[in-house]
Parts: structure tokens; C-alpha cells; sequence
């Protein structure tokens, strides 16, 4: 048996074989080049987003320190509010001060305020402070420079000050233990005043010594002490001043006539 193949059936089958290769390799090579590029613009694209992706964290960083500064701003503002309401409201003249360090060579028992003899700070001078609505005794000045001045709080061992319990008149001397931490002993109390004193009974300022002004609050009563070999009551108290907290406080210019108006 004999094939016969028409010449004219194989005519252009080499070139049909040829482009059709061609046409293979030239998809290959289109879709490669578009896969690259396609890589290419997906990396620059990442990149973009990359930027965009930090410059919004930035933006978010710099939005809530925004936002912080601004909460302690007006937290600032209200606690300045509330120091120039009770400066305007109080019996005696004074001048507001900032507490700026403390005191490393005194184991922190002294701090140091922003106003000094250009603002007619002296040496002895009361301080005070207004904290939760309440006025209470710091301590004393004892150092006096141009613009700053250094303070003893009351919890300093060297600290004495005369007061007297509110509620049941009973006088005292109140003589710190070096630490805020620890109470205050109040000495010299009489013995017939035992059973008429109560634990978190008042205690302010007596007034007796021209240091203090008469009725700023000095500490609660926290525990009674009637030891016989002592011919007086000892009591402790806890300051009425969280003195930890403490940022602002008043230096009492006229303590002297406050105090006689008071006596």
C-alpha cells in the first residue's frame, strides 16, 4: 500500500511550526517582563506604603503627645486655679512658691523652692500648702538665697512647733522623726486629757510661737501613748499634708498679726 501525502498539505508547515514556537516564547517572555514589572511597581508601591505607614505613626506619636501635654496642661491649670483661690481667700499675706529640687545632702528632708530674697523671702518664715481643699503646715525657712530658698517640713528632726487639738484644746509640742513616712510625736500633752482625746482628732497650730500662724492643720491623731514613767501623754500623728504630692506651696509673709488676731 502506497501513502500518498499531498505536497500542498505540507507546504508552510515548517513556518506554522516555527512562529507557533516563536509565538510560545514570545508569550513566555511577555509574561515574564510583565511579572517583573508587575514586581517592580508591587516593591515601589510597598515602599509607598512603607513612608506612608511611618508617617502616620509619627503623626499618631505626635498627636498623643499632643494630647498628653495638653491633659497636663490643663491639669497644671487647675491645681494653679486652685492654689490662686485659696491665696486670694486666706487671712494672711503670702507668696506662692514652687518646690524645684530636693535636697540630696539631707537624706531628702529639705526641699528647696523657685523664690528667695529678691521676692522678700527671710529665713524662719512659715510654709504652707493647699492640697484636696485643705490648708496645712509644711515647715519653715532655713536657708534664703537670691531666687530660691530651702525648707524644713515638719517630719525634719529638727522641727518643733506648738500645737493644739482642736476638738479638746489640749496643747503640745510636735517634734518630727526625720521621715514623712513615719509619724509625728506631739510631747507635753497633759495626762487628764487622755480620756478626752480620740484617734483622728485634729491637730493644728497653737499660735504660741510667732513662727506658725494660730489654726493651720498639722496631722491627725493616729495613737496615744500614756507611759508611767513620763509625766505626760505621747501621742503620734500622721501630717495632714501628703507630702509626696506635694508641688506648690505658700511662704507666709505676716504670721505675727495673723496669729494675734487669732489668740
Amino acid at each position: 500500500m502506497t501513502l500518498v501525502v499531498s505536497t500542498r498539505s505540507l507546504a508552510g508547515v515548517p513556518e506554522r511550526v516555527g512562529l507557533s514556537v516563536l509565538s510560545f516564547f514570545q508569550r513566555g517572555f511577555d509574561g515574564a517582563g510583565q511579572f517583573i514589572s508587575d514586581t517592580i511597581n508591587s516593591i515601589s508601591e510597598l515602599r509607598k506604603l512603607e513612608r506612608s505607614h511611618k508617617e502616620l505613626l509619627e503623626r499618631v506619636e505626635t498627636l498623643g503627645n499632643l494630647e498628653r501635654n495638653y491633659t497636663d496642661l490643663k491639669r497644671e491649670n487647675e491645681r494653679l486655679k486652685e492654689q490662686l483661690g485659696y491665696l486670694d481667700s486666706t487671712k494672711y499675706s503670702a507668696v506662692s512658691a514652687k518646690i524645684i529640687a530636693r535636697d540630696p545632702e539631707n537624706l531628702y528632708s529639705t526641699f528647696v523652692l523657685n523664690k528667695g530674697a529678691a521676692h522678700g523671702i527671710i529665713k524662719n518664715q512659715a510654709v504652707v500648702a493647699y492640697q484636696d481643699g485643705v490648708e496645712g503646715l509644711v515647715g519653715r525657712v532655713v536657708e534664703v538665697g537670691r531666687t530660691s530658698c530651702v525648707v524644713s517640713p515638719i517630719y525634719d528632726t529638727t522641727a518643733f512647733v506648738a500645737v493644739k487639738l482642736e476638738r479638746s484644746r489640749y496643747d503640745g509640742i510636735a517634734a518630727g522623726t526625720g521621715s514623712a513616712e513615719t509619724p509625728i510625736v506631739i510631747r507635753y500633752v497633759k495626762k487628764r486629757a487622755k480620756d478626752e482625746i480620740q484617734y483622728g482628732d485634729l491637730v493644728v497650730t497653737s499660735g504660741m510661737q510667732s513662727l506658725y500662724p494660730a489654726g493651720i492643720s498639722v496631722g491627725r491623731v493616729t495613737k496615744l501613748k500614756d507611759l508611767d514613767y513620763l509625766t505626760s501623754l505621747e501621742l503620734e500623728m500622721e501630717p495632714i499634708l501628703n507630702f509626696g504630692r506635694l508641688e506648690y506651696v505658700f511662704i507666709v509673709h505676716e504670721s505675727s498679726s495673723a496669729s494675734a488676731d487669732q489668740e
